[in-house]
């Protein structure tokens, strides 16, 4: 029986050790996963619009645990902040965006999909019985096209959706695409939006080559105004058949998201650098929020300051909103070839939390192996003092 209870102590404190499970990803087949469908970021001449409703799925992305977002939204969940979406639309049918999206001219309609998903990235509402939550899921979006509408790319419209969106009282602008810095247009409207207070994130890279295409050349380098990002993935790195770049200021999650598409309530899941951007974008709805006083340079330079250090500075929302990370924002890195970082991003709060978990389960280990031994030892004396032999040894 002795033996029974000790083996049991042991187990209860192996398993405080281990700590609680950890949140069902979703975008997985094996395992019991959901696979969800994968959202295109442009359509062939021969497709049709995206009309499938994605699949229903209640388990939480990667995302919400490496951020750190139920920590940070106890400081803010971005009230009060517009972020636009300059790209291929955005939706309003799906339940996580009802009600919070403005409409400029024919965005309203998303032939695509893939500007609704970003919109989701950056304010999608947490709903019951889902994992899901945009970064800040009480902004508003603001939804211009910036594309053709087949999410052509079109460094015009792009520009012209970046002056417009800054126009409209964006207080935050992202993007489909990389926008090159040595464009007219673009330095013109990057002008506009510098005049208006809104802050420019833009992808790094494309989210794609196209099919039949060896040695695409690397994304232009973006204009020094806007914060340019670049995506990984889980463990922090990007495959070898990443689209390449030339120039990056943070890197964010942009792998294996999950999000809505434009017709339902089911998710998808999608890459790139343009999704890394809208996460960003979305901390720094947060950031504007709960510092309404920061300027658009203030709030570029926080969300540097408050990133992870490394080749690439790593994006932390709870870092860039508390201001807990500090120091000087560390320089941008020019990379032509994919960048790798030493492993999956986490926030700071997320590591304090498993710093004291495990060291609260380990006096627990310890405490249990003493009492393991001290109780039989003293119940089988009836609490009595242990007596010694004539060479000084314990007796029973």
């Amino acid at each position: 029986m002795r033996r029974r209870t000790s083996l049991l102590l042991c187990v209860t404190a192996l398993a405080a050790l281990a700590g609680p499970a950890p949140l069902a990803v979703a975008g997985v087949a094996e395992d019991g996963g959901t696979a969800l469908p994968g959202m295109p970021d442009r359509l062939s001449q021969d497709q049709g619009c995206t009309t499938v409703k994605g699949k229903d799925t209640a388990a939480a992305p990667w995302t919400r645990g490496a951020l750190g977002l139920d920590q940070v939204w106890h400081l803010s969940r971005g009230r009060g902040v517009t972020v636009a979406v300059v790209g291929t639309g955005v939706s309003d049918d799906p339940a996580v965006l009802a009600g919070r999206v403005r409409v400029r001219g024919s965005a309203g309609k998303d032939c695509v999909g893939r500007g609704t998903f970003q919109a989701g990235l950056v304010a999608g509402a947490a709903m019951p019985g889902q994992g899901f939550s945009g970064v800040a899921p009480e902004a508003r979006i603001l939804a211009v096209r910036g594309t053709g509408e087949r999410g052509e790319p079109d460094t015009g419209r792009l520009a012209a959706g970046v002056r417009e969106a800054a126009e409209a009282g964006a207080d935050v602008i992202t993007v489909a695409s990389p926008l090159d810095g040595s464009d007219k247009r673009v330095r013109e409207a990057m002008a506009v939006a510098r005049a208006k207070d809104a802050l420019v994130i833009v992808p790094a890279a494309a989210d794609s080559v196209s099919p039949g295409v060896s040695g695409a050349p690397p994304a232009p380098v973006a204009p020094a105004q806007a914060l340019a990002v670049l995506d990984t993935g889980p463990q922090g790195t990007r495959p070898e058949s990443a689209p390449p770049f030339r120039h990056a200021d943070l890197t964010a999650p942009g792998g294996a998201l999950v999000g809505p598409g434009p017709v339902g309530d089911g998710k998808w899941t999608a890459s790139g650098s343009s999704l890394a951007a809208a996460i960003t974008a979305g901390t720094a709805a947060l950031v504007r929020s709960y510092h309404p006083g920061l300027s658009a340079a203030e709030v570029r330079e926080r969300l540097l300051a408050g990133a992870y250090p490394g080749d690439l500075p790593a994006l932390d929302p709870y870092g860039a909103v508390s201001g807990a990370a500090g120091g000087k924002a560390p320089a941008a890195v020019a990379h032509a070839d994919p960048v790798r970082l030493p492993g999956e991003p986490q926030t700071a709060g997320a590591r304090s939390t498993a710093y004291l978990v495990t060291a609260a389960a380990a006096g627990t280990v310890l405490l249990v192996a003493f009492l393991a031994v001290v109780l039989p030892r003293g119940r089988g004396r009836r609490w009595q003092p242990g007596r010694l032999d004539s060479e000084g040894r314990p007796l029973g």
